[in-house]
Formats: C-alpha cells, sequence, structure tokens
C-alpha cells in the first residue's frame, strides 16, 4: 500500500515520517526529487524550483514497493497512491514553526492561507483517492503517527475529509 502524508509547510510532515520510518519505508518527496533529478527552474517569486508531478508521479511508481510506503511532502497527494492523509495545523502553529525557519513574510502568508482555505485538502479530495485528515494541533507527533496506523487499520473515525476548519481564522491572514 502506497500513503500519501502531506500538508502545508509546518504540520509535522517530516517529524511524524521519522517515527513511521522506524518501522515503514519512507520516501521523502523532496529528496527523492533532488535524488532523481526532477527539479526545474527555480521558482524566484515561489523561494523553490519546480517540480514537472507527472515525471515525479512516473519514477516513483517505477520504484520497487513492496508493502506498506509512506510518501512524505506537501507534493505527495499527486502521486498515484492508494490513500492520502493530510496532516493539518493551526494557522498561528504554522506562521511560528515557519517564522522559526527563517521563511520570509511572504512566504509565510501564503501558506498560512493555503492551509485557512484547505487548498491541499481540497487537492487531495479532487484527486478520487481516499483521502483522510488529521489536526496535529495539539497531539504529539506520536500520537499522530498512531492516528495513521488506525487510519490503515480501518478505524478513521474523526479524520474525515472537512473535520478541521479554520475559517474563522480568515480575517486575522487575509
Amino acid at each position: 500500500m502506497l500513503v500519501a502524508i502531506t500538508g502545508t509547510p509546518g504540520v509535522g510532515k517530516s517529524t511524524v515520517s521519522s517515527i513511521l520510518r522506524r518501522t515503514y519505508r519512507v520516501i521523502d518527496i523532496h529528496s527523492y526529487a533532488e535524488d532523481h533529478d526532477l527539479f526545474e527552474e527555480f521558482d524566484d517569486d515561489a523561494g523553490s524550483y519546480d517540480v514537472d508531478v507527472e515525471k515525479l508521479n512516473e519514477s516513483v511508481m517505477s520504484e520497487d514497493m513492496e508493502g506498506t510506503v509512506f510518501i512524505d511532502g506537501h507534493l505527495s497527494h499527486f502521486i498515484d497512491v492508494d490513500l492520502i492523509i493530510v496532516l493539518r495545523c493551526d494557522p498561528r502553529v504554522i506562521h511560528d514553526r515557519l517564522k522559526a525557519r527563517g521563511y520570509d513574510d511572504k512566504k509565510i502568508d501564503e501558506n498560512v492561507q493555503t492551509e485557512i482555505l484547505d487548498v491541499i485538502l481540497y487537492e487531495s479530495v479532487e484527486s478520487g483517492i481516499p483521502t483522510y485528515e488529521i489536526d496535529c494541533t495539539h497531539l504529539t507527533p506520536e500520537e499522530v503517527a498512531s492516528k495513521i496506523i488506525s487510519i490503515l487499520n480501518g478505524d478513521a473515525d474523526g479524520t474525515e475529509p472537512g473535520t478541521v476548519n479554520w475559517s474563522d481564522r480568515m480575517d486575522e491572514w487575509f
């Protein structure tokens, strides 16, 4: 089973994936794209390299994968996975985490707004692939990893798309 762990930068994808990596194979999609020379030109506005997601998907899907494999990264929901798990987090927490990472204000605002508007959740649901969401705001990374394993085991209560709603924060960020 191929499982995407996606979400806005700063929600905790990499931290949770490091826990899952103790038991499962986890592919960091950013490192994978870099290692497989899938970066295209640098986008000055976005402050990152563009990635052709079709080429990325083709490359990942050509890998020999057995058992449960997690794809970690904010582009992972564009891969032909069996299941998508969108990690969510309070926009204020995302703001503080990205600020601590040295993101500029424009990039921080863009990512906070992406979270408030459910952009990654929407893209994931629109793919037609079974999608779940987990609010990580008040959970430890171990608790999030445990919820992910519960979803894989058929216990998805409270993780249906649409359970997280940050719309009451719009006035702060728009």
